[in-house]
């Protein structure tokens, strides 16, 4: 995780600094960079993870306008404000603040706030009991479920879990980015090379069957899906 520092007091960046250097460990690993003003932070046009924002700064941009400026072009970096006083608190909720933290600094502030920040960010699991105990799996490493012989099958990057259990029972756990083809098959639309009449490609050759009654909504879902990623990359 990638913390910026943005405050106008040395000692202040300093000891924050070291703090967050005695939190980090192998798995919880922290990068600290720390700038004087809101403009070295903008000229530097480096990204973070969470930025720890001084609201008053000593000579030009104050923290609030960083922050809203920040806002204009990305909605996701999260910011949590430092201050002395509450004075500016429901101004946060003007940029979606992820906290207020009132000085001094301590260990356990830090925490609570990459621990939001990690949970905000925590990729989504589904979790299913194999023979070797319950797995968690991350659902983009998930390529496709399918039903083999009363069994699941869910084939991810790197392997293939056997799971007792029914198809149903896991569809509601799926997010947006899987649809169902066939009665017996999921697919992650990530991993969707080419659509064709009645079949699928995935990017690792294998192929799945349509079912006729579900063709018409893979192929509304193929190109809502990389149209809505082609607009993210713009």
């Amino acid at each position: 995780m990638h913390i910026a520092i943005i405050g106008d007091q040395a000692a202040t960046r300093q000891a924050t600094t070291q703090l967050l250097s005695q939190l980090t460990t192998p798995t919880q690993p922290l990068q600290v960079t720390a700038y004087p003003t809101a403009e070295a932070f903008l000229f530097a046009d480096q990204p973070a993870d969470l930025l720890l924002l001084d609201i008053k700064l000593g000579s030009g941009m104050d923290g609030m306008t960083l922050a809203k400026q920040i806002r204009e072009h990305d909605a996701a970096t999260a910011i949590a404000f430092v201050s002395n006083y509450d004075e500016f608190v429901f101004d946060g909720y003007d940029v979606n603040a992820l906290d207020y933290v009132i000085k001094p600094i301590t260990s356990d502030k830090l925490q609570h706030l990459i621990s939001k920040v990690a949970a905000q960010t925590q990729p989504k699991l589904l979790v299913f009991t194999t023979a070797n105990g319950i797995q968690r799996v991350a659902m983009y490493d998930i390529s496709a479920i399918e039903v083999t012989d009363h069994r699941l099958q869910v084939h991810t990057q790197k392997m293939t879990y056997t799971v007792a259990g029914q198809l149903k029972e896991f569809l509601p756990q799926l997010d947006e980015n899987f649809i169902q083809i066939y009665r017996s098959i999921v697919i992650n639309l990530n991993f969707l090379s080419q659509l064709e009449k009645n079949t699928v490609v995935m990017a690792d050759g294998t192929s799945y069957p349509v079912s006729r009654q579900q063709a018409p909504l893979v192929k509304q879902a193929f190109f809502k899906h990389f149209r809505g990623l082609a607009h993210d990359s713009e």
